[in-house]
């Protein structure tokens, strides 16, 4: 039960990377894909198409870089159009399932990862104070006090608490009648 446990949260986690690094993707593809396909000279807009996608000559090398950009734009930025239009054509569906599936099960899961990855950060952080380190230098800081040491004494032993003998535990010690 434990492997699967284990099972579960490897895929977890990783969709939820997946996902986060899908939407990357989408934003490196928005942001910096006009300058980059359509200065090369091997990549124009696919003007046959109805949504806006990059068409790239085969034997380029961009051509790989080109169909994961319209990959990325058809799971996150065409996802509403192709989702509307599996209700009225049901063939469509082959392709809006695993659309939803991704934004189903990636979201919570990104979410998780981010909540996840933010609390080790903070808890890591949250523990350097403590500890008296230079963020910068890794040794202790000048102003961070310094835990007092103990005087060297001879170690403390504490009387053991007093325990009654065996005859009167419990209802050992009562006569019965």
């Amino acid at each position: 039960m434990q492997r699967l446990k284990d099972y579960a949260r490897f895929l977890l986690w990783w969709s939820g990377l997946g996902y986060l690094a899908l939407w990357a993707a989408t934003i490196w593809t928005l942001d910096y894909g006009a300058a980059l396909f359509a200065k090369s000279g091997v990549c124009r807009p696919d003007v046959g198409r109805e949504l806006f996608y990059w068409a790239c000559d085969p034997a380029s090398p961009l051509a790989m870089l080109g169909a994961l950009a319209n990959t990325v734009l058809t799971a996150t930025v065409w996802a509403p159009v192709y989702v509307a239009a599996a209700t009225v054509q049901p063939h469509l569906i082959l392709l809006a399932g695993p659309i939803v599936a991704t934004h189903a099960i990636g979201l919570p899961a990104a979410l998780l990862v981010t909540i996840r990855v933010s609390v080790a950060v903070l808890a890591a952080l949250r523990r350097l104070p403590a500890a008296g380190m230079d963020l910068l230098a890794g040794r202790p800081a000048l102003g961070a006090p310094q835990a007092p040491t103990p005087p060297p004494t001879a170690a403390r032993v504490r009387p053991l608490p007093y325990v009654r003998p065996r005859e009167t535990f419990g209802l050992r010690g009562s006569r019965r009648r």
